[in-house]
């Protein structure tokens, strides 16, 4: 059985609620972090484009949607940021980790199906990339999908666009959540219906 929130529901209705740094950052996501025009800082344009077909097959989003999240502008900016991040394992730093995953994923669909991957149908990319996710966890293109498998996936549910359709009623600060019981919600929370 499936629950889903109200489709009348917009957490973003309880915007003048928040305190003022919470309203400054959702503002500013909003405003930056939608759209279908997109621009890179440390990617190329071409790496650019080839992560987008990545994330297009791992997270479709609606084209016509306004709610379009920027997701691999979004990881670009955090890659030209002048940190190092994360690094697990075998896993090269991220930069290094995009720019050699995101060669490698288009110069290797290229010499199995003979043509860039920019020609490729959507079903062709989707079935190269389940190809990739059944290979040996040591293979460095499955490690890569996985990684951005994992930062589109934490980009997208976080992001305020995605939150009624999760049913997450947005930050409770400074309201808190008085009623902790599992059986009472507060009367901002979204209602649910089975589906």
């Amino acid at each position: 059985m499936k629950f889903t929130a109200d489709e009348n529901y917009d957490a973003l209705n309880r915007f003048e609620k928040w305190d003022p740094e919470t309203q400054t950052t959702i503002k500013e996501r909003v405003a930056n972090e939608l759209g279908d025009v997109l621009s890179y800082e440390f990617l190329t344009e071409r790496e650019g484009e080839i992560l987008e077909l990545l994330l297009d097959a791992l997270i479709p989003q609606e084209k016509n949607s306004k709610y379009i999240i920027k997701i691999s502008e979004i990881i670009d900016r955090d890659l030209a940021k002048d940190t190092k991040g994360v690094r697990y394992g075998a896993n090269p730093w991220p930069r290094e980790f995009y720019q050699t995953g995101i060669a490698d994923f288009a110069s290797h669909a290229k010499e199995i199906f003979g043509k860039p991957i920019e020609d490729f149908s959507m079903v062709q990319i989707e079935k190269y990339i389940a190809e990739i996710f059944e290979r040996n966890a040591d293979d460095f293109l499955y490690r890569f999908a996985r990684k951005v498998l994992s930062d589109a996936t934490a980009i997208y549910f976080s992001h305020p666009a995605s939150w009624n359709m999760i049913g997450f009623p947005g930050p409770a600060y400074p309201l808190g959540y008085p009623f902790l019981d599992c059986s009472e919600k507060e009367d901002w929370e979204p209602s649910y219906r089975k589906r």
